[in-house]
């Protein structure tokens, strides 16, 4: 396998997929499946003649799957499981964008079949490869912060809103293959602009609000800096349910315990319209995004591309460590070199799938109103059932 490109299959080539097809060019792209017949076809233009088109990933990994080696995934989050669930029953390597999946027993699963199948898995956490991550990792990890007191992680975005559903049904595109969108979500009719094909990250049904979309990206840093794992407790403060229990809220605080170095670490995530406080007091400017280390020496603020040490008068003339994490060939490029090596690229399951189970705990946490206190290794909310539901939901 070394010496030939890869066979793909990419299911999902509009929005996201878009720019991770362009990605899976470097092989050779063997089928695309779309449900929404336009983007298939704009899609089916970028592609070579012999690319084979479907609405159906069903019907892509039936009669494919002996000719395929991986497929990547960016479809919705509500249909990642079964796609990748399936793709690893036939065999097949999986990256799949993030979040892994819908609920956090969906990620469990599909981490496990992965290691049962020895397949190279990867989730779309591109910003895993920035050179910035990777300094902030070894400035963390070299000690000069000294013992690290708390994290706080944020994102300005805002996908969420206080709606109901809507009681209406508006004509599906003839393009739009609404049944076979839906998937596994409870069934309900078509309304235009309100979840294809990009406001679904606002309903729970397909989606976990900002959380869902950006923690992945962020709370990466602070796994891999700390090499966290599952967290103890999970509560989440937010605008009240009320009647409304369909929609992420347009802004979240969730408060993370883990366990770190023999004591107890807390980890802040804020969204929305909900965002840290701290940093004025460390006489720092606050950015869209980021996360900020608080160590017993000093503090770190870093973003994808950026980072800043205070308090700034201690850190003027400080040294960088050297650096000792190489450098990522590109985010497709680990995982197809893996697919060809037999080996772990950064991003596998193995690591992602903790990162998206705490992630998703978060979402939980707020829809059940509830303190979640974790037992990873049993998979519960212990003595929590409605935080458990959405824990086990299909």
């Amino acid at each position: 396998m070394q010496d030939r490109k890869l066979n793909l299959a990419v299911v999902g080539v509009g929005g996201r997929g878009k720019e991770n097809l362009g990605g899976a060019f470097t092989e050779n792209v063997l089928a695309i499946c779309d449900t929404d017949d336009e983007a298939l076809a704009r899609a089916l233009g970028r592609c070579s003649i012999q690319t084979r088109g479907f609405s159906d990933y069903r019907q892509m990994f039936e009669e494919l799957h002996d000719q395929l080696d991986a497929v990547l995934i960016n479809t919705p989050d509500h249909t990642h499981y079964p796609i990748a669930m399936l793709a690893m029953e036939y065999g097949l390597h999986v990256y799949c964008e993030k979040p892994l999946a819908h609920s956090v027993r969906q990620v469990r699963e599909m981490t496990q079949k992965a290691a049962e199948k020895h397949l190279v898995t990867s989730m779309g956490n591109q910003m895993h490869t920035c050179l910035n991550y990777r300094r902030t990792v070894e400035i963390v990890q070299s000690g000069l912060l000294g013992e690290i007191q708390e994290v706080h992680v944020w994102c300005g975005k805002g996908w969420g809103g206080n709606s109901v559903r809507p009681d209406r049904e508006d004509p599906c595109p003839a393009s739009l293959h609404w049944e076979e969108w839906l998937g596994p979500a409870p069934k309900r009719p078509y309304a235009a602009q309100l979840y294809h094909p990009s406001n679904w990250r606002r309903w729970w049904d397909f989606g976990s609000g900002t959380l869902g979309d950006m923690g992945c990206h962020f709370m990466d840093l602070v796994f891999w800096a700390l090499d966290l794992k599952a967290p103890l407790t999970v509560e989440a403060e937010g605008p009240a349910l009320g009647g409304q229990t369909e929609m992420a809220p347009l802004g979240l605080k969730v408060t993370y315990e883990f366990a770190y170095r023999g004591r107890t670490l807390r980890v802040f995530w804020y969204d929305g319209d909900i965002q840290p406080e701290i940093l004025e007091s460390w006489g720092l400017t606050k950015w869209p995004g980021g996360v900020f280390f608080v160590g017993t020496e000093g503090a770190i603020q870093a973003d994808y591309t950026k980072r800043t040490l205070a308090p700034k008068e201690k850190f003027e003339n400080f040294t960088e460590p050297t650096p000792w994490i190489p450098e990522s060939k590109g985010h497709f490029a680990d995982f197809f070199d893996a697919i060809r090596t037999g080996t772990l690229p950064p991003c596998h399951f193995g690591y992602t799938g903790p990162l998206t189970e705490a992630v998703l705990l978060g979402a939980a946490a707020y829809r059940s109103a509830s303190r979640i206190v974790w037992d990873s290794e049993k998979l519960q909310a212990i003595g929590n059932s409605e935080a458990q539901k959405l824990i086990d939901a299909d």
